[in-house]
């Protein structure tokens, strides 16, 4: 599937394959499953290819399934084996109990998530007792490490995503060619908020109708946000692009970037628009988002009122020298994420846990 785990878990496997790295994947994929983004063909794809991921597994189907992931696995003989999410890494984890190869929890969102979702404080206590089982604990940014508890801390290691410079030269909104395009980026999810985006964007509309508003991704939300843009009378000002592959149009083609997702871990999208010279708007509670935009230096941040977010989506679309400005900026701030120097991190980590005494 399209998804930010999924090309970063797919960026990396390629990287490590280039660097010499015997590389495998093993996911609950059907047989004949294709990768939505492109996997170097030294990469040996496991696929579990038992139930169906829209069906609840019984136990006896997870039984079954532990066994073969544990088959799998050991056949393959890693030195070090990576789980991408919790999720991910309880069923890893469990499936290997008894041998002595490293597990990589690879944790995908700040811990805010559990504030956000049903049932949010149990799930945070458990997850943080398979966590403790670990040998490291991979987070996206350093400020995420206190937001864990202390007996998890010093397993912790911080590496960003890495951002990849543009193909082109950024336009950084030039005033020779206007954008009158705001983008949204990810998928369509109660997590990336576009409920509340469409309705901001309604409240100044009508005051901007050369301007359209595009949200590029897809998602279990899709259809409840089109029937939304249909009531809100927005169906001609926005645009449902669904999953793509080459995101670098629409970012060339978009004056800024809407960003109102509740949670992150280290946003994708965010980074990539700021690497093209495109500012974004977000929201000041969400962490990650609220360290990687500074408000007025490369974009905005605002508070999360559907008034509020309005307001500065009409900034900036009524300041073409603001947004050139800002675009400039958001260039320079990115630049410490150069994908070598992050995936230098990531090699470290892996040779030393490699390396690290059974």
């Amino acid at each position: 599937m399209a998804g930010g785990v999924e090309r970063m878990a797919t960026a990396m496997m390629n990287e490590m394959v280039k660097r010499g790295f015997k590389v495998g994947l093993l996911t609950w994929d059907e047989k004949n499953a294709e990768a939505h983004y492109d996997l170097a063909p030294q990469i040996e794809w496991m696929q579990l290819d038992m139930g169906h991921p829209d069906k609840a597994a019984g136990w006896r189907l997870r039984l079954r399934r532990q066994i073969r992931i544990r088959s799998l696995i050991k056949n393959f003989k890693p030195d070090v084996t990576i789980a991408f999410q919790v999720g991910a890494f309880i069923a890893t984890k469990t499936a290997l109990l008894g041998t002595k190869i490293p597990i990589i929890a690879a944790e995908r969102n700040s811990p805010d998530l559990f504030d956000h979702i049903q049932h949010g404080k149990r799930l945070r206590r458990r997850s943080n007792l398979f966590l403790a089982t670990s040998d490291c604990i991979t987070v996206q940014l350093e400020s995420y490490r206190m937001k864990y508890p202390a007996f998890l801390r010093k397993r912790i290691v911080s590496i960003p995503n890495p951002v990849w410079q543009p193909l082109k030269s950024p336009h950084i909104n030039s005033q020779a060619a206007p954008k009158q395009l705001i983008l949204s980026m990810g998928r369509l999810s109660y997590q990336k908020n576009q409920t509340f985006l469409l309705r901001a964007f309604a409240l100044i509309a009508n005051k901007n109708p050369d301007w359209t508003l595009a949200l590029v991704g897809d998602g279990e939300a899709a259809s409840e946000l089109r029937k939304l843009a249909d009531e809100l009378k927005l169906t001609d000002q926005v645009i449902f692009a669904g999953s793509v592959k080459n995101v670098s149009d629409w970012y060339e083609k978009s004056a800024f970037l809407a960003f109102p997702s509740l949670w992150e871990g280290f946003p994708n999208a965010l980074v990539e628009a700021l690497s093209h010279g495109i500012p974004a708007i977000g929201l000041q509670s969400t962490s990650g988002v609220n360290e990687l935009l500074q408000d007025g230096y490369n974009g905005l941040l605002v508070t999360s009122t559907e008034a509020a977010f309005a307001d500065a989506m009409q900034r900036m679309i009524v300041s073409p020298d603001m947004l050139q400005d800002m675009g400039k900026m958001a260039i320079e701030s990115v630049k410490n994420y150069e994908a070598s120097h992050i995936f230098d991190r990531w090699q470290k980590l892996f040779t030393d846990l490699a390396k690290r005494p059974k």
